[in-house]
């Protein structure tokens, strides 16, 4: 069941919304948003502008890439790209001049900013073996950062599994440095004890990388989609690592000792303006090795050789959390030329390495002009976000629905400033970028946005250029969320339970060992959206003492108000209380892996064979049973039954019952009035046969 949402912050949207798209000025700025909703029910709200100060902290223009996490405490954190050059602004926490990232407090009912400050404080530079520490106290040039374009802030499933203990939990924001062939990628730690810490990551290449997008599937393999937005045509990557559980946060989260891999599309060694391949082309990966000590012009000479396919300005990307093994991006080109959205459809997420197909779900025709940013929520829609180009072209907020391939414009900049001759004309030179999803956070609908206005700031030399933090309510989004709920015999199970119960099937109880014992649980959803289950999986101490009965295939979708039936089975192997978490993942965005403890009292069973099971079919009723039991035995041949009761010793301890019996159903009684509570175990052999049912004698 969900967590409890942000009422405040849903109440004043819906209420503003529940007609018209609405502007709304956020408390930390005097200035109205610069983007404007062109659908009903959206609101869209400013929370901060270039110029602003909040704490003596002053928000410096040109945003860029985001992400947020949760602080816990009614306040989420944002970390914020700023894209100059190296030589732009002033010198920064970490001692140089250039690109940052900013740190932001806000209230997550309020949307007022308590609190900014630089994220970065230690930048580890690779040297071409080993890494070398700048700081403000032992600043140099090589910790000078130039134009940090779009960033992602995986889930902690990118970079932890935690059925292994490999990885990190801790977060890491990722970017790089979109300039030219020697551009680097990097991992900024911003939680635990050395968040502020920034590396260099050479395992994942040079190049001019718009983002570096980590697979927030969660497995031992580390998975990182790049793209390299070189003019007028550059790659696709991925880079693929092994997580581990020693060193620093970017060993243990598998971003060291890899190889990065580059997309090669059957039949297309370059994208073209006037041609895309079929529908679910292949493409492979090509394997390009360990690039951590060769340079980014080398590089892109060892791609060209090796058939890696070159796309028209490959920007943006982003993998879909209701298909594990997609992941899409775009390509720019420019403003007379075709703007695509492209598909990349991993044959096995869990083996990257042997390639998929692509599609362009979007082949330039459709109105799009110049996509750059993009972000994929919980429920199949993508933000699509035009950058101009300095172009006379008002840039445009997509949102395209997987689902039904539909292309719908969203929102706009605000005519008044970003139109020539508007009466508060700013500039033609604007783009909105930094899109995510933040419905985890900020409740249904919610996603953050930041706008790059390309005028220069002259009032204070720290700010360059000017921008804005927006928050954006999408109604498609809200209305098409899917909710989780679990229920055992018919009783609600909460997400995270740590406590066990045989009311809700979360306890198995006394269960003997070679006598495996199920339980059934069943997923409801109770939204108005598909509920996309990717995958079920047991965790913990004795986790592969548990397994599902007759697994389901994935994606399993479940409409609204619809539900599917799950049989675990316990079978444990040794004596005591027997352990597990099980894990169901999906897209409810705020309980995308819906978690709940399991246990059983495991007891050994003297004497007691399992050989030979039984073919004809035999069941128990009632069980748990009080003064009676009856066993429903179908038999397919004629022969002799018998039936013995055993407790846990071994030792019979009712008489056992002999007949002879032909083909067809029989029913015997069983008194059970005499024996105490506890588990027993009740043999039926017939034709030679045998089968064994736990019993629970409760009076």
């Amino acid at each position: 069941m969900k967590n409890i949402l942000q009422t405040l912050l849903l109440g004043v949207l819906t209420t503003a919304t529940s007609l018209a798209q609405t502007a709304v000025t956020g408390p930390s700025t005097s200035t109205t948003p610069y983007i404007v909703s062109m659908v009903p029910g959206s609101t869209i709200t400013s929370i901060l502008t270039a110029g602003d100060v909040v704490g003596g902290y002053r928000m410096c223009g040109t945003p860029d890439g985001c992400g947020v996490f949760d602080n816990g405490n009614g306040t989420f954190t944002l970390l914020m790209n700023h894209e100059f050059v190296q030589s732009a602004g002033v010198a920064r926490a970490h001692g140089q001049p250039g690109s940052f990232v900013s740190k932001w407090v806000i209230n997550k009912s309020t949307l007022a900013v308590i609190s900014g400050a630089d994220l970065i404080q230690n930048v580890n530079i690779w040297n071409g073996s080993s890494y070398v520490t700048y700081n403000a106290s032992s600043s140099n040039a090589l910790a000078t950062f130039t134009r940090f374009c779009s960033a992602d802030l995986p889930p902690v499933t990118a970079y932890y599994n935690n059925t292994t203990g490999n990885g990190t939990p801790e977060r890491i924001f990722m970017n790089g440095e979109e300039s030219g062939a020697e551009g680097r990628v990097f991992g900024h730690i911003a939680t635990g004890p050395n968040a502020g810490t920034s590396y260099e990551l050479p395992f994942l290449g040079k190049f001019a990388p718009e983002n570096a997008v980590a697979c927030p599937y969660m497995s031992d393999k580390t998975i990182v989609g790049e793209m390299d937005d070189t003019s007028p045509s550059g790659q696709v990557y991925f880079y693929v690592g092994t997580k581990t559980n020693t060193g620093s946060e970017i060993n243990k989260a598998g971003l060291v000792g890899g190889n990065l891999f580059g997309v090669a599309v059957s039949g297309m060694l370059a994208e073209t303006t006037t041609m895309v391949p079929a529908a679910n082309t292949t493409f492979s990966l090509i394997n390009l090795g360990n690039v951590s000590a060769i340079t980014g012009a080398s590089l892109n000479t060892m791609s060209n050789n090796n058939g890696v396919t070159t796309f028209l300005r490959p920007e943006d990307g982003a993998w879909d959390p209701s298909n594990p093994r997609d992941f899409y991006f775009n390509t720019t080109d420019a403003i007379a030329s075709p703007s695509r959205l492209w598909r990349l459809r991993f044959n096995d997420i869990n083996n990257p390495q042997n390639g998929g197909t692509i599609t362009a779900v979007l082949d330039g025709t459709e109105g799009q002009l110049m996509l750059d940013n993009m972000a994929i929520d919980n429920s199949g829609h993508i933000m699509l976000l035009e950058d101009v180009g300095n172009n006379s072209h008002n840039g445009i907020v997509f949102q395209y629905d997987i689902a039904t391939d539909v292309l719908t414009q969203y929102a706009q900049h605000d005519p008044a400033r970003f139109v020539t001759a508007g009466p508060s004309f700013l500039t033609q030179d604007e783009e909105t970028s930094g899109v995510i999803d933040v419905q985890s956070v900020l409740g249904p609908g919610m996603f953050l946005i930041v706008d790059q206005a390309h005028f220069t700031y002259t009032t204070t030399p720290d700010v360059v250029e000017g921008g804005q933090i927006l928050a954006f309510y999408n109604p498609t989004t809200f209305a098409a969320n899917p909710e989780i709920n679990i229920q055992g015999n018919s009783v609600n199970i909460v997400d995270g339970s740590t406590t066990t119960s045989a009311g809700n099937n979360t306890s198995f109880g006394t269960v003997g060992i070679s006598f495996p014992q199920t339980k059934t649980y069943v997923i409801q959803n109770t939204g108005t959206g598909t509920l996309n289950v990717s995958g079920i999986y047991f965790n913990g101490t004795n986790a592969s003492e548990f397994t599902l009965i007759s697994p389901p295939t994935y994606p399993l979708l479940i409409g609204p108000s619809a539900s599917q039936t799950l049989t675990v089975q316990f079978n444990p192997a040794a004596a005591g209380l027997r352990t597990a978490t099980i894990n169901i993942s999906n897209n409810d965005y705020s309980e995308n892996i819906y978690d709940y403890v399991i246990d059983g009292n495991a007891v050994v069973t003297t004497g007691i064979s399992t050989n030979n099971v039984l073919s004809e079919s035999v069941t128990l009723y009632p069980n748990p049973t009080r003064d009676e039991a009856t066993v429903k035995v179908v038999s397919e041949n004629s022969g002799k039954l018998n039936i013995n009761v055993y407790d846990l010793q071994g030792r019979i301890v009712k008489s056992p019952v002999e007949k002879n019996i032909d083909k067809g159903e029989y029913l015997i009684t069983i008194n059970t009035a005499d024996l105490k509570n506890g588990l027993y175990f009740v043999e039926v052999i017939a034709s030679g046969k045998t089968t064994k049912i736990e019993m629970i004698v409760m009076h």
